[in-house]
């Protein structure tokens, strides 16, 4: 509903989208947009036009995700999470490339927007609690959220139950994560448990899960530590659990595509594997 965002999105000047559009209008013989000050409205007979018009350039645009994912067999485009793909999906890659040496793995490292499931990209790897109309989403794994730190944290300053966080403790803040409002901050999961009197908001803050982990390993403060992203931590005694992982907040990483782009055999192949490993993964027992 903007002249001057269709014609960025389409690489032309403003000026050539309402030229296009006027001459629709004309070929036609009707008015398809009411032009207002600063955007455009569909008339009703827009409003007719447009479900019959998006299914053929849809189909258009499949037509081509097809060939071109025929030209390029075995690669599985996928847009995740940068912090989701460093700490867990690419040590998990390496069982995934010796039982399938013919399947290439492009990893985008960005956050899921659905406007880029297309030909270049087949799927995404989302998290949180979203819906995504006209998709397929499929839940890979589950993850808790729960404190961790350094053994050497946790050894000063001295921390074995949720009464300790009564008295100041350096904490670590991500950033990323606290913009969404269902994630949970420090002020929250301290409330959770009872925990009320102290100020949450001081310490480190990162712009980022895996800047604000390794700066828990090197002993600057205690973070919630989400389960996929810690687990390897866990089990290396990098990073350890004081209060343990059983949390009330749980959140979904989950598989969404478009159903033609998951029905690819590579890709039906990957996303399967990524069902088994999330199955297997320590992140998803950390919440049994």
């Amino acid at each position: 509903m903007s002249m001057t965002k269709a014609a960025r999105e389409l690489g032309v000047s403003p000026g050539a989208v309402s030229h296009q559009v006027r001459q629709l209008e004309e070929f036609l013989g009707v008015q398809l947009f009411l032009r207002e000050t600063r955007k455009v409205s569909l008339t009703a007979a827009g409003q007719v036009c447009l479900p019959a018009l998006s299914a053929g350039l849809d189909g258009i645009e499949e037509a081509v995700r097809r060939m071109t994912v025929a030209q390029r067999p075995g690669r599985v485009s996928v847009s995740v999470e940068a912090s989701f793909a460093e700490h867990w999906l690419i040590p998990h890659l390496e069982r995934f490339a010796k039982d399938y040496p013919g399947i290439v793995v492009e990893l985008l490292g960005r956050p899921l927007d659905p406007t880029a499931l297309t030909y270049r990209t087949h799927m995404a790897i989302a998290y949180g609690p979203r819906q995504y109309q006209g998709l397929v989403v499929q839940k890979i794994m589950s993850e808790t959220i729960f404190p961790v730190c350094s053994p050497a944290f946790q050894a000063l300053h001295k921390l074995g139950n949720s009464s300790d966080f009564r008295r100041p403790i350096p904490l670590i803040h991500d950033d990323t994560m606290h913009r969404n409002a269902w994630y949970p901050t420090w002020q929250t999961w301290l409330a959770s448990r009872g925990v009320h009197a102290i100020d949450s908001s001081l310490g480190h803050r990162f712009g980022g899960a895996s800047m604000a982990i390794v700066a828990a390993r090197h002993g600057h403060g205690m973070i919630l530590g989400r389960g996929a992203l810690v687990e390897r931590d866990l089990a290396e005694g990098t990073l350890v659990a004081p209060l343990g992982t059983a949390s009330s907040f749980v959140f979904d990483y989950l598989a969404v595509g478009l159903q033609a782009a998951l029905a690819e055999p590579q890709v039906a192949v990957f996303r399967n594997w990524l069902m088994v490993a999330g199955r297997n993964s320590g992140a998803l027992r950390l919440t049994g």
